[in-house]
């Protein structure tokens, strides 16, 4: 299974797009419960913006199982938050 959230806009609209986004997209775990926590932090650091910024969030992972060893799960995880400078309104 794989999974990507994107958004760019101000913290707070960013923030809530990004929520359904993440709410919408169910995994086997333990990806479940990695993308869940990639969500958490992803919404504590938009907090962390000032309201005027604008921002841009690309968060993605999937999981794999090996043929190999039956039940061992591995995961890839990439999330990048970035303020934009210089966004005219």
């Amino acid at each position: 299974m794989s999974w990507s959230v994107s958004a760019i806009g101000k913290p707070s609209a960013v923030a809530e797009k990004l929520a359904s986004q993440f709410a919408a997209i169910k995994c086997m775990e333990p990806e479940e419960t990695i993308k869940n926590h990639v969500a958490s932090a992803v919404a504590v650091a938009l907090k962390a913006f000032p309201a005027s910024y604008a921002v841009k969030v690309d968060a993605s992972g999937s999981q794999s199982t090996s043929h190999a060893e039956p039940g061992v799960a591995s995961n890839q995880l990439s999330v990048k938050i970035e303020p934009l400078w210089g966004f005219c309104e």
